[in-house]
């Protein structure tokens, strides 16, 4: 009886399974994605996510004259790719509610052991977005310089900068180009 049941349950999770590998060989170039309703990969500080005032879901990353950084993204370059990156591309829909709302989503290279970066680069956001009170998309080809190394980490986060009113930024994604 349990060599039955122990059959069965395995029918029954192959018959779960797909065939379909092109959803990951046509993403295997993403560091991250997110629509901010998990968090996985992605320090936590509720007090960035703005409920409610999202581009999709309920959630998005905020920051505000109370919040520098928004939650961050942190991965070792090694972990996304076992080939050297010379170029990512940044991606994400924001949201300013006024010509106030400035800020940058940011895109860092860190040295674990010193905690120093090496290198950043981001969007910033009040060049590319023109109509505020409405989701924008925007993104950017960035450069990473050649001396970075599989041990460095890559972060992502929104940075308030000189912002004085607050910014929502949804639906990010960080990807290789080359």
């Amino acid at each position: 009886m349990k060599k039955i049941a122990v059959l069965l349950g395995l029918a029954f999770l192959g018959a779960c399974s797909s065939d379909d590998t092109s959803a990951v060989a046509s993403d295997s170039k993403t560091i991250t994605a997110n629509d901010f309703e998990s968090l996985a990969g992605w320090n936590n500080d509720p007090a960035t996510l703005d409920k409610g005032h999202a581009h999709s879901g309920q959630y998005a990353i905020k920051v505000d004259k109370d919040h520098e950084f928004s939650t961050t993204f942190d991965m070792a370059l090694g972990l996304a790719t076992p080939a050297k990156i010379k170029t990512v591309h940044l991606e994400a829909w924001a949201y300013l509610p006024s010509n106030k709302a400035t800020g940058m989503l940011g895109v860092q290279v860190m040295d674990p052991a010193t905690n120093q970066q090496v290198f950043g680069d981001g969007i910033r956001l009040g060049e590319q977005v023109k109509e505020y009170n409405k989701w924008t998309q925007v993104s950017k080809d960035i450069v990473l310089p050649d001396n970075i190394t599989s041990l460095q980490h890559i972060r992502m986060s929104l940075w308030r900068a000189d912002a004085t009113d607050r910014v929502l930024v949804d639906d990010v994604k960080l990807s290789i180009k080359d």
